[in-house]
């Protein structure tokens, strides 16, 4: 984008490898390499930072660019490991006046954005029941996705997409949670599970469940193999970014199919021009950290066998 540039990358950890972003644009043919990053935020001072990095430092990083006055940061999800850290990131956040969105980048695909148009518009009535698919090829896994206190869990890396999507398409937030869990195919990354089933309850009494897999085959067109369902009191729509489609069957308006907007609804670049505006995010903050939340909570679930209230 015209209105933004790229000033400087560094590792957030001694030995992350970041040479493959700097061959991309808009690092290519730049000198934004730099050794610390804590130095490079110092020098630069930048409008936004990106924290992108091994799951368990987000949380630290985060805290750190906001006590050095970046005021707008874009962060990978989960924002934290566990509760109380996500609460020290909450009241960094509050303290520091931070504009902070998480990489909830499912919302930017035309096939969800063409299932929200979809359902505001009332073609399938209230939902009463969502299934949501996140399927991904294993590929190339780092160490780290193996050792549970820097990978966390795939419900909190992975299965965070299929609430997201869930709640933005339907706005329906969630009340109770219940989770399982499980690696059968990965022994080498045995802490990192290959497959999760989720359900939960909707705000509005309804429910929804979710599968979670790296066991997409990598034969496969795609990477990933992201789907919704939705139905609702009149109708039903199905979206997949695999197939490029939303479907639907409606008592009022028939069958048909959902026209996909052109491009992505490049959230990234609505939040920097909202930077440039002086506006802040306010609601997909709040949403960063309740998706985030709630998937500490379905881990939770699973570990312990029970279903947990959302409050």
């Amino acid at each position: 984008m015209n209105e933004a540039d790229l000033v400087g990358m560094a590792p957030a950890y001694a030995g992350e490898d970041i040479s493959k972003f700097l061959k991309l644009p808009p690092a290519a043919d730049k000198k934004v390499s730099r050794d610390d990053y804590k130095q490079m935020l110092k020098e630069l001072k930048p409008d936004a930072a990106i924290v992108s990095t091994r799951l368990d430092l987000i949380p630290k990083v985060i805290m750190e660019v906001a006590d050095m006055g970046c005021r707008n940061i874009i962060a990978e999800k989960p924002l934290a490991l566990d509760m109380a850290t996500l609460e020290k990131v909450r009241k960094s956040v509050e303290k520091n006046k931070v504009n902070l969105i998480a990489m909830l980048t499912m919302r930017s695909n035309p096939q969800f954005v063409a299932a929200k148009q979809v359902y505001d518009s009332g073609a399938i009535g209230q939902a009463i029941l969502a299934n949501g698919r996140k399927s991904y090829r294993w590929g190339t896994r780092p160490d780290w996705f193996g050792e549970k206190d820097k990978y966390g869990g795939t419900i909190g890396w992975v299965g965070i997409h299929a609430f997201d999507f869930i709640n933005y398409v339907t706005g329906l937030g969630f009340t109770k949670v219940a989770a399982m869990k499980g690696n059968l195919a990965h022994s080498e990354r045995a802490a990192c599970e290959d497959n999760c089933v989720l359900i939960a309850e909707l705000s509005n009494g309804g429910h929804a469940t979710m599968s979670v897999d790296y066991c997409r085959p990598e034969e496969a067109p795609t990477h990933g193999d992201d789907w919704l369902r939705v139905i609702g009191t009149k109708g039903v729509l199905e979206t997949s970014l695999a197939k490029k489609e939303c479907t639907v069957i409606s008592k009022e308006k028939g069958i048909f199919s959902q026209p996909l907007p052109e491009g992505k609804d490049k959230m990234f670049r609505r939040f920097l021009l909202d930077v440039l505006a002086g506006k802040n995010s306010t609601e997909l903050q709040e949403t960063s950290f309740m998706l985030t939340k709630i998937c500490l909570l379905a881990h939770e679930a699973a570990e312990k066998g029970k279903i947990i209230d959302i409050k």
